[in-house]
């Protein structure tokens, strides 16, 4: 083997060859890194900062709000119901890992209505000793399933309502304080402040049966990618030599994309959902509250942007990533060409599937 070897003149080595190799075997290992997180500094400390979790008092915000405080952040939690607030903020309280430096906080508000969560930001404001919150975490809302035509129009209008302005208003009244111009004078270092919306895989691949709740996910994320543009105005003009004002901080826009997730809501939703729907969805399986905030908090401080917890998850992202920003250009490239070449069969299939379905059983009865 050494003589073969041996004999082989190095001259016939492509210098050409040689550069793609060590390019591509770079490519690779910066990807790797990327992926896990080796080598990278944390972009989303919390620490001694700020905030705020809409949908705080149950599910995944509440998850959310304990596994922050276990990283030192104060806390806000907002939610309707006063009783199950005033109940999780002691177990957020507990996993505190300052007691003594960390604050806890909640807030009763319906966030449909924009006045009461401009009512929300200026109160934690206040509380914060008049320093607006550092994050701000959307993850209100529920989902009620049901056949587009068998769902009240009403009931359509709530899920909007529950689902995109709760999302939407939170974001208005939150970026309105974060984005008011101060004089350079007035200004002072402040660490770059995340806005985060929670969606759904629904918005990249709908679902037959989800057409009360899909559309105002989808809507989440065209407000994201928006938004992901609009705040890089203002960034900009943090760092304009010629500027006069300009807001405090740098602002981050995230958009969390989970599945299922086991929660006294998802039972509910499991009663009121079609057959066909649970038929068309076996491959997601649910995950904890926990595990998807876990999963969600390891993205941000890897500083993602469109953030995914399982595979499957990956998966339909890559396939509807169209333009929004890349967490990685490399590895959302490769998992969009895998992607799309795995739904050019999935979404036949699910065409298929609905088709069969109504040949054996028939539509479905009419409400009563």
């Amino acid at each position: 083997m050494h003589h073969l070897l041996s004999s082989i003149p190095i001259h016939d080595i492509s210098s050409t060859t040689l550069g793609i190799s060590v390019v591509l075997c770079g490519i690779l290992t910066y990807t790797v890194a990327k992926m896990f997180g080796f080598g990278s500094r944390n972009e989303f400390p919390v620490e001694g900062r700020t905030v705020v979790i809409t949908g705080g008092s149950d599910g995944m915000g509440k998850a959310v709000a304990c596994q922050l405080s276990e990283k030192g952040a104060n806390v806000v939690i907002v939610a309707r119901t006063l009783k199950k607030l005033q109940v999780s903020i002691e177990g957020v309280k507990a996993l505190a890992a300052n007691p003594v430096k960390q604050k806890f906080h909640y807030i009763s508000a319906d966030l449909t209505d924009p006045a009461e969560c401009e009512r929300v930001i200026n109160e934690v404001t206040e509380w914060n000793n008049g320093i607006p919150p550092d994050v701000v975490w959307c993850c209100a809302g529920y989902c009620n399933p049901g056949y587009f035509i068998d769902t009240p129009v009403q009931t359509l209008k709530d899920q909007m309502d529950t689902v995109y302005w709760t999302a939407a208003n939170t974001a208005h009244a939150t970026l309105r304080k974060w984005l008011v111009p101060v004089r350079p004078s007035q200004q002072t270092p402040t660490p770059r402040r995340h806005l985060i919306f929670t969606c759904s895989t629904l918005a990249f691949v709908p679902i037959a049966g989800y057409g009360p709740y899909s559309p105002a996910k989808a809507a989440i994320r065209s407000l994201s990618d928006t938004l992901s543009q609009e705040v890089e105005m203002y960034n900009g003009s943090r760092i304009s030599k010629t500027r006069h004002e300009a807001p405090a901080a740098d602002v981050k826009i995230h958009t969390v994309f989970p599945m299922g997730i086991l929660s006294p809501g998802f039972d509910n939703e499991q009663k009121m959902k079609p057959e066909l729907t649970k038929k068309l969805e076996e491959a997601d399986k649910p995950q904890s509250p926990n595990e998807v905030a876990k999963i969600s908090i390891k993205a941000l401080e890897r500083g993602d942007y469109l953030i995914t917890t399982m595979f499957v998850g990956h998966v339909m992202k890559g396939t509807a990533l169209g333009p929004s920003p890349r967490n990685s250009m490399v590895l959302d490239t490769l998992t969009s060409w895998f992607s799309n070449l795995v739904f050019l069969h999935i979404i036949p299939d699910l065409r298929k599937t609905a088709r069969n379905w109504g040949f054996k059983n028939g539509p479905p009865a009419p409400p009563s």
